[in-house]
């Protein structure tokens, strides 16, 4: 090939780059919502291994979002419920809720890396439809002839 494209083609070019940044920028959204809940997951973990030698009739700050808390008292140190999906949510002692969020906190990471990867062959696509369009444009102005000024 030349350099030139068709008028189809670059069409075609267009609307292809048009749809990987649309699929680069969802990408980058699910991102930060995975990156949110692992911290979310970070944060259970931690104040779990907080509270789990605290003994019970405790008053402690419970978060109840937005920087807020609100005081409550531990009545069962042992127990926490977690939510597994779906809206339900079971009682489990404290190691089983910790290994659970450990092991939910593993497959959110290796989900983050298949979506970095993804996001990253997009950007090498981008990449390369816009390689493709500057040299077509280096054709173009290469065939044009030269005007004296």
């Amino acid at each position: 090939m030349s350099g030139a494209l068709t008028q189809q083609q670059l069409a075609e070019l267009s609307e292809k780059h048009q749809v990987y940044q649309y699929q680069a920028e969802s990408l980058a959204q699910q991102i930060n919502m995975v990156k949110l809940t692992v911290r979310d997951v970070e944060t259970a973990l931690t104040t779990i291994t907080a509270l789990k030698d605290e003994p019970a009739g405790k008053e402690t700050l419970v978060p109840v979002g937005f920087g807020s808390f609100i005081k409550a008292t531990i009545t069962n140190p042992d127990k926490v419920i977690v939510g597994v999906g779906a809206g339900v949510s079971v009682e489990k002692n404290i190691d089983d809720a910790k290994t659970f969020l450990e092991k939910k906190k593993d497959e959110l990471n290796k989900y983050l890396e298949q979506l970095n990867g993804t996001i990253a062959k997009i950007a090498q696509e981008l990449q390369n439809i816009q390689k493709l369009a500057e040299k077509h444009q280096k054709a173009q102005q290469a065939q044009q002839p030269m005007r004296a000024q």
